[in-house]
C-alpha cells in the first residue's frame, strides 16, 4: 500500500537545498535554479492548458478541482479560467498555506466525497508519480468521475523518457536521497498514462514535452534551452491542449484527454 504518512511528512521536511549535504553545496543546486525549472514547467502548462479551453463554454466561468491542492501556489496562473476553485489535500499543513479564495478539502483523493460530475476541469499537477504503488488507474477512474461532460483533466509529471532522470536515478541509489523524494516516488511513462486514459474511456489524449530542463542544471543552462529541441514523435490525434499526443524527451509533460466529451 502507498505510504501516504509519508507524504504527509514530507511537508513537514527541510527543503532539500537546506539539507547541508554536499550536493547541496551552490556548484551543485540553488534555489534559483530549483524555481526556475519548475516556473518554467508551470507556465508552459497552464498557458497550454488556457489556450486549450479557450473555446469552452466554461472558460471564465469554470468549477475547477486542484487535486492534489498543495499549498494553493498554482491559484495565480488559472486567472481568467475560473469562477470557484475547490482543492484537496492529504497534508493539513499545505492546506494551511492555501489562499483564502480556495474551497479547501482535507483527505485522501480517492475517497473525495464530491458528487459526480462536479468540476469542469480537474488539474493533477506532480502526483502520479508518487503513487506508482497504488497504481494511477484509481486515481484516473475517479478524476473521470468527478469531470462534467465536455470537462478538461490536465495533468502534470515527469516524463521516464528525460535522459537526465536515469542519471539521477542511479546518483540516487549510490549517494542516496539527497534531494528529499518521498519513497517511491519516480518519473512517469506518458504511454502508460495514456493507456490507462483510453482504457477509462478518455478521448482526445494529448502529451506535450514542456522543458528540457532539470532543477540541477544552472540557471544560465536552463533558460535557453526550449523544448524544440526534444525528440518529438506525433503517436495519435488527441490529448491536453494541442490535440495531438507526442512522446517526448523531457523532464515536465503535460497530458489533456476527453471521455466521452471529458478532456484530459
Amino acid at each position: 500500500m502507498q505510504d501516504f504518512q509519508a507524504e504527509k511528512e514530507w511537508h513537514e521536511g527541510k527543503f532539500y537545498i537546506d539539507s547541508g549535504h554536499w550536493t547541496s553545496h551552490p556548484l551543485f543546486a540553488s534555489r534559483e535554479r530549483h524555481w526556475l525549472q519548475n516556473e518554467v514547467q508551470k507556465i508552459r502548462f497552464y498557458g497550454y492548458l488556457y489556450r486549450y479551453i479557450k473555446k469552452k463554454p466554461y472558460r471564465n466561468n469554470a468549477t475547477v478541482l486542484m487535486s492534489p491542492i498543495g499549498n494553493g501556489d498554482d491559484l495565480h496562473y488559472l486567472e481568467g479560467i475560473f469562477n470557484v476553485v475547490h482543492g484537496i489535500d492529504i497534508s493539513s499543513i499545505a492546506l494551511s498555506n492555501c489562499p483564502n479564495t480556495i474551497i479547501k478539502k482535507e483527505g485522501d483523493i480517492l475517497h473525495s466525497g464530491y458528487e459526480d460530475e462536479s468540476f469542469d476541469i480537474v488539474i493533477c499537477s506532480l502526483f502520479l508519480h508518487h503513487v506508482h504503488e497504488t497504481g494511477f488507474e484509481p486515481f484516473i477512474k475517479e478524476f473521470s468521475r468527478l469531470l462534467r461532460k465536455g470537462g478538461t483533466l490536465a495533468i502534470l509529471e515527469p516524463s521516464a523518457m528525460y535522459p537526465f532522470s536515469w542519471i539521477t536515478a542511479l546518483a540516487q541509489k549510490v549517494m542516496g536521497n539527497v534531494s528529499g523524494k518521498v519513497e517511491g516516488e519516480r518519473p512517469i511513462s506518458p504511454l502508460k498514462v495514456t493507456n490507462i486514459l483510453k482504457v477509462i474511456g478518455f478521448k482526445r489524449i494529448l502529451t506535450r514535452g514542456l522543458t528540457f530542463n532539470h532543477v540541477r542544471f544552472p540557471c544560465a543552462i536552463q533558460s535557453p534551452v526550449p523544448s524544440s529541441i526534444l525528440l518529438t514523435c506525433l503517436i495519435i490525434h488527441s490529448d491536453f491542449l494541442v490535440l495531438l499526443i507526442y512522446l517526448q524527451i523531457v523532464s515536465g509533460g503535460s497530458v489533456r484527454s476527453h471521455k466521452n466529451g471529458k478532456n484530459f
